[in-house]
């Protein structure tokens, strides 16, 4: 993937974007909007209908790598924070710095709900719901809120400087998704966890807060369905931690499978605009829902998602 900045006024800028299939791309985005406002290429038809699934794949890339390398170069937030990898990084990094007392009063509700399905004396807070196929069928999610004025033009700085401090310079070295091998994989199951100091530095964003816990589950239709709880700020999240009913095991292993998960949520942000996920984010686990199903569908995409004994990660 490649992008370069073509036109630009007050209002936005116009960018050329080469995917991965050495297409280009041209598009156009506002600086107060995150949708795109103009996208046209040459390389595939222009109706959606008549693309092969991972061509649809590839313009998809082009335009979530345009809207991050916007951000990136110009400083405006055209991605949404809960798929933009500095931010989620940045969450990451902020429950790290997290007291034990401090994590428990964010994150014990969710611990005690997994808790729940693998210890019958453990109360459940939030009931499955009713259209959920089994208890084990659903995903726990969870919005985390950064302890900034997420409209104060700082935050992009910040959050880029904390970025670039661990690995998350997208620029340096940069390959395709689709460079993965399976002996890659096996490497990032074994050794990935050791490849990052998550103590290098001080952080400097704090939790703020987070939400109820929300429950997603596929509907019979086959839709991603989510039963809302309440969320306790009007604007957006900066991460949304999905995870599914595993055994959390201890409070100690459970906030390292939290971390865990946070960086393969970093590795899909990445993979899913066509890039192959900077050293210290080349995991292998469940990260956000929607990509687990997008590696098993698209053949374009390793199978990050898929840990040894993951074989019933999405729900058989």
């Amino acid at each position: 993937m490649q992008a370069s900045i073509e036109g630009e006024d007050d209002e936005g800028c116009g960018l050329e974007v080469v995917d991965n299939n050495n297409i280009e791309h041209w598009i156009e985005i506002k600086y107060n909007s995150k949708d795109i406002s103009y996208h046209e290429q040459e390389g595939y038809s222009d109706k959606a209908a008549r693309r092969t699934e991972d061509e649809n794949e590839h313009v998809n890339q082009a335009r979530r790598f345009a809207k991050f390398y916007v951000y990136r170069e110009r400083g405006y937030d055209t991605i949404d924070h809960t798929k933009n990898p500095d931010y989620v990084n940045a969450v990451r990094e902020a429950i790290a710095a997290l007291s034990d007392d401090e994590f428990q009063q964010y994150f014990g509700a969710l611990y005690q709900q997994l808790q729940s399905h693998h210890n019958s004396s453990t109360d459940r807070l939030v009931d499955i719901p009713a259209g959920a196929r089994a208890d084990d069928a659903i995903v726990y999610e969870l919005d985390v809120y950064l302890g900034v004025d997420v409209e104060d033009e700082s935050i992009v700085d910040q959050v880029k400087a904390l970025a670039e401090a661990h690995g998350l310079d997208f620029e340096d070295g940069m390959q395709t998704v689709t460079d993965a091998t399976e002996s890659d994989l096996a490497d990032w199951d074994a050794v990935g966890d050791h490849l990052l100091d998550i103590t290098d530095g001080d952080v400097p964003l704090a939790i703020n807060s987070v939400s109820g816990i929300h429950v997603g589950y596929p509907s019979a239709a086959g839709e991603h369905e989510v039963q809302e709880a309440e969320d306790p700020l009007d604007r957006e999240a900066d991460a949304r931690i999905e995870l599914l009913p595993a055994d959390p095991g201890s409070l100690d292993e459970f906030r390292a499978w939290l971390d865990h998960h946070l960086r393969s949520q970093v590795r899909d942000c990445f993979a899913g605009m066509g890039l192959m996920p900077p050293e210290p984010f080349q995991t292998v686990g469940f990260g956000k829902f929607i990509y687990a199903r997008r590696y098993d569908h698209y053949d374009l995409y390793p199978r990050f998602h898929m840990a040894d004994d993951d074989s019933n990660l999405l729900f058989g």
